[in-house]
């Protein structure tokens, strides 16, 4: 029933709860949704990616992600909420209908299910993965600029990048499902700052698609503030902080996708409690979400595809 979904986006669920949920949204609808576990976690736990629409020849291969961050929480509701709409939306609004028929969007809204459970059930501002006594930081993992500014080789630290490239099975298994699905388009969920980024994040050399990466950037953050008149901007990744590993610098520049990082609400500065979005601006943000993803595909549609 409706107002059950609705109320299931009234507060924050855990990895168990996400993971039910993705299963039900792949029964509503089997002819166009698939959940799949596209890798383990460390404890081995399954990084699940629901599959939406995507049956079309000229479907366009897009990805969401949230949580690579585990404190993050608003992320994992946002993605998983994007896809609760797409699916339930379907023949009620021609706009998701559009996007579902000519997309294949994975969602994936828990990147970092060990990390993610582990700041339930111990340590809220948990952000790592859960390597070790210390974790690594997933979203300083990736194969660009690894080592690089803004990311740390002390195991203690929040931006420590692991042994090398891709040695956590979390940030592989997202690279592979990338790499598979020739991924064009994608949107890494994190909070929060209200801001909209786009490449480089290790370098202020301008990306060689700046131009584009900025127009689609422009269309998503109208789309985000439209929607409730929060105040969401646009940037460059290195001009809100330096960070070289990342998930969207390599999305980017090795997988050849249009590659975003969205911090979800609230305001930048807000210490540790900016972590903590109060339940009711749940389902306000993921209309924000919502918007992105869509203004995202259609902006795109309406420009030149990247040189890859």
């Amino acid at each position: 029933p409706a107002a059950a979904t609705a109320d299931w986006f009234g507060e924050y669920r855990d990895y168990h709860a996400i993971t039910t949920h993705l299963r039900e949204l792949a029964a509503l609808a089997p002819d166009r949704v698939a959940l799949e576990a596209v890798g383990n976690s460390l404890e081995n736990r399954p990084v699940w990616a629901l599959r939406i629409g995507g049956s079309a020849a000229d479907a366009t291969p897009m990805m969401i992600d949230g949580t690579l961050h585990a404190r993050e929480w608003i992320a994992a509701m946002v993605t998983t909420c994007v896809a609760d709409r797409l699916v339930r939306d379907y023949d009620r609004d021609p706009a998701i209908r559009a996007f579902v028929d000519h997309t294949r969007l994975w969602v994936v809204p828990v990147a970092n299910p060990d990390g993610y459970q582990y700041a339930w059930s111990t340590d809220r501002y948990w952000r790592k993965n859960r390597r070790g006594r210390h974790g690594v930081d997933l979203n300083r993992n990736f194969a660009v600029a690894f080592g690089g500014a803004g990311s740390s080789r002390n195991e203690r630290n929040e931006t420590y990048r692991g042994a090398y490239a891709f040695s956590e099975p979390e940030t592989s298994a997202l690279r592979d499902l990338a790499k598979r699905e020739a991924i064009a388009l994608h949107v890494d969920f994190h909070s929060y700052g209200q801001i909209v980024l786009y490449p480089w994040a290790y370098t202020d050399k301008p990306a060689k698609d700046r131009d584009r990466l900025a127009a689609l950037g422009d269309r998503m953050t109208s789309a985000m503030v439209a929607a409730h008149q929060t105040s969401y901007r646009l940037s460059s990744g290195v001009d809100f902080y330096p960070a070289a590993g990342t998930m969207t610098d390599w999305m980017y520049g090795e997988a050849g996708a249009m590659s975003y990082t969205i911090e979800l609400r609230p305001k930048w500065p807000g210490g540790l409690g900016g972590f903590v979005l109060p339940r009711e601006q749940i389902r306000p943000t993921c209309d924000e979400g919502l918007a992105a993803v869509l203004a995202l595909r259609g902006a795109a549609e309406r420009s030149e595809a990247p040189g890859r």
